[in-house]
């Protein structure tokens, strides 16, 4: 049902607001393993994908089977330096991202959750199953976050 969806992919910056709640920097840069994200990359992470988000979901409610760019997430990462972003600034940019596309998505009727992008790794997707990826994509990342809270403090 694309209304689940819609509630779910909306309920993305609370969900990732929970998940850093009071966390501080040194917890942010704590490495839980090694070659494992920060909480600042993971944070910073969900930001970025976020404006890939926006232009695939975009691409699709306009245009007509649009092919989607893809992007290397661990390359964006380095070359742009997650480690280095607060991770309360990166939640309050993916905040203004993601509420700006649910602004978009809200009044669409249901037949529009049906319109396809091909995506060159994951194939033909609907808007409906795309809305509903990135939503379950944050809930991920936010339980991710939490099991490097609870290493933190095990440490």
């Amino acid at each position: 049902d694309h209304n689940e969806a819609v509630a779910l992919f909306r309920r993305g910056p609370e969900i990732l607001d929970k998940a850093i709640a009071g966390v501080s920097e040194e917890e942010s840069k704590f490495v839980p393993a090694p070659g494992k994200w920060t909480i600042r990359q993971i944070a910073r992470h969900v930001t970025d994908t976020e404006i890939v988000v926006g232009m695939r979901l975009r691409q699709m409610i306009a245009e007509d089977r649009p092919l989607m760019a893809v992007f290397d997430q661990d390359l964006w990462a380095g070359h742009l330096q997650y480690n280095d972003c607060d991770v309360f600034d990166s939640a309050r940019k993916f905040r203004i991202l993601r509420d700006d596309m649910s602004e978009f998505l809200a009044p669409l009727p249901a037949e529009q959750f049906e319109r396809v992008g091909l995506h060159p790794e994951r194939g033909v997707w609907t808007l409906r199953e795309w809305v509903n990826h990135f939503g379950m994509h944050v809930e991920k990342h936010a339980g991710q976050i939490h099991r490097i809270r609870e290493a933190w403090s095990r440490r």
